[in-house]
């Protein structure tokens, strides 16, 4: 039976920029009801914060690309991040287009035998997606269960290698299992917000495909395998995919 897996990482931004504004005047009026001082550059601080701290939210925080690795019996057929421009190679922004590209692509996923694959994906990356397409009323085209202890159709390398017991990063346990570390290049999460700021949009895409491929490894490692190398023969791009990243991703890790 053909079976597919879906290697997947999302990177989120904070909401709109309006919304910074927003939590400073919130946070000043607090301050003044408790009658607490504080000073203004320290106010900035704490509305900051809060403010990146919304990318960790569904609720508020945006979807700025969803990178995929899709394997059938072992071949890779598309691999690459959507959200960008193929023109530009920028993030567009329009996450709606992100999200509706994302559930066309894998609408023909079939839970009983497919496997999502990811690092923290049943807490963080799959519900995130699914509050957002609530969000921009797109109906997703497959139905999945969050339920706690499968690995089928949802298999979460964190929960999976502690047991369901506790929590740890991709980096550490990356460490662990002697995979490269998708972090090693000095880049994670926390610094994807102020990279887009600065323009630095192959960055952000090739970091969030190092943790794709990262897991990939992680995966193997957890069933007593090797990963097979990553051969970009027969391989179809994703739509707003980038170019040079995908096609040398096994090189950059390695």
């Amino acid at each position: 039976m053909m079976s597919k897996r879906i290697y997947l990482d999302i990177e989120t931004l904070p909401p709109t920029e309006e919304t910074k504004t927003v939590i400073l005047q919130a946070l000043r009026q607090q301050k003044l009801t408790m009658q607490e001082t504080i000073n203004d550059d320290d106010l900035a601080m704490m509305a900051d914060e809060e403010y990146r701290n919304g990318a960790l939210h569904g609720e508020r925080g945006r979807i700025l690309t969803i990178g995929l690795l899709i394997e059938e019996n072992g071949a890779i057929l598309q691999q690459g991040c959507l959200g960008r421009d193929r023109e530009t190679r920028q993030y567009h922004l329009d996450e709606a287009r992100t999200l509706r590209s994302f559930w066309k692509l894998v609408a023909d996923f079939k839970p009983s035998h497919d496997l999502f694959i990811g690092h923290n994906l049943l807490d963080f990356d799959l519900p995130f997606i699914y509050k957002r397409s609530i969000i921009h009323q797109i109906k997703p085209t497959i139905h999945l269960s969050f339920r706690r202890f499968q690995s089928q159709p949802i298999f979460d390398t964190m929960w999976e290698w502690s047991c369901w017991r506790h929590r740890i990063s991709l980096h550490d346990l990356a460490q662990a299992l002697a995979v490269p570390s998708p972090k090693a290049a000095g880049v994670t999460g926390d610094n994807v917000y102020d990279l887009y700021q600065q323009g630095r949009h192959e960055e952000i895409a090739q970091y969030c495909m190092r943790d794709v491929v990262c897991v990939r490894d992680v995966f193997h490692r957890l069933r007593y395998e090797t990963a097979p190398p990553l051969l970009p023969a027969g391989i179809t791009p994703l739509e707003n995919s980038f170019t040079q990243a995908a096609n040398a991703i096994g090189a950059a890790i390695r």
